[in-house]
């Protein structure tokens, strides 16, 4: 996969009863009024950020910045709630190259229903499968330059290199 990018130690979960509030806290109402699997992009003290909502109360969170300033940050706001926040050793971000679109990723991905690759709006996820590994697609900004990730898990990255033929 020499034209991606594969970044580990970006992806933080914030998930539990209480997650909706500490993202609020953190990154205000906009948190709330995106759906599932919608996301937005933010800074958080002065370092640009992506916040995908995984489900009512799950988000994750695409930061780039220091990982020890963000835990102190997330553990501030977590005092007396009940959430957790992790980052997962298994988990990667594969960010594809320009020249691989939506429309040419749907062709080596079926997306989950009732999400379709080939219509994924900017700032959207859908959860899909590439031969027989599951991935998360979000197609989002990063410092106003489109990209298309994959989340995924770390031992899929050959299998991955070969399905994409990257």
């Amino acid at each position: 996969m020499s034209h991606r990018s594969i970044y580990a130690n970006l992806l933080w979960d914030v998930a539990g009863v209480d997650g909706l509030q500490v993202m609020k806290t953190l990154f205000g109402d906009q948190c709330d009024r995106i759906a599932p699997f919608q996301s937005f992009e933010a800074e958080l003290d002065h370092t640009p950020c992506s916040v995908l909502r995984l489900c009512e109360g799950n988000f994750r969170i695409r930061w780039a910045g220091d990982a020890d300033h963000l835990k102190s940050m997330l553990y501030s706001v977590t005092t007396d709630q009940r959430v957790w926040v992790k980052q997962f050793p298994w988990l990667v971000s594969v960010q594809l190259p320009h020249t691989l679109d939506t429309v040419k990723l749907s062709q080596m991905a079926i997306a989950k229903l009732p999400f379709s690759l080939t219509s994924l709006a900017l700032n959207c996820a859908a959860p899909a499968r590439i031969e027989t590994l599951s991935v998360l697609v979000w197609r989002h900004t990063l410092q106003t330059t489109e990209t298309l990730e994959l989340h995924t898990a770390r031992k899929s990255l050959e299998m991955l290199e070969h399905s994409l033929a990257l």
